[in-house]
């Protein structure tokens, strides 16, 4: 695969709204998982992430952005109870192609999406949780 080809089988239509029941049923299997062993060493499990409309719309108006693609991140620190890490949620956008917007080298060694953004910095749950929503 070359850097200019599309991604096999991508869809810029993927999503598609669910019930809240099973939403809310997922997200309550969530929560009631065992423990990782990062978070039974102190890591804090995050249920929900929040962006802002603000981010979103600079990385959605984008050039060729025909959606966004998440990416689970681990930030490696230690805070002052010694606890190592903290989840990450990034956000990209993603072009008809399927390839993040973001810089890299395209065809004949020029950079792509020199202005590419990755969102980060996002609201976390907890402590900013909608203790009244049935996803919680």
């Amino acid at each position: 695969m070359k850097n200019n080809d599309p991604i096999r089988d991508f869809n810029p239509d993927a999503g598609a709204p669910i019930p809240l029941a099973e939403a809310a049923d997922w997200t309550a299997n969530y929560r009631t998982e065992a423990l990782t062993e990062a978070e039974v060493a102190g890591r804090k499990r995050i249920n929900a992430y929040y962006f802002g409309n603000k981010l979103l719309a600079e990385i959605q108006s984008q050039q060729g952005c025909v959606g966004l693609r998440f990416y689970m991140g681990l930030k490696k620190s230690k805070d002052e109870k010694g606890n190592s890490g903290e989840s990450q949620l990034l956000v990209v956008g993603v072009d008809r192609d399927g390839r993040d917007i973001v810089p890299r080298p395209g065809a004949e060694g020029v950079t792509m999406y020199d202005d590419g953004i990755v969102g980060d910095e996002s609201g976390k749950c907890p402590p900013n949780c909608d203790v009244l929503s049935p996803l919680a």
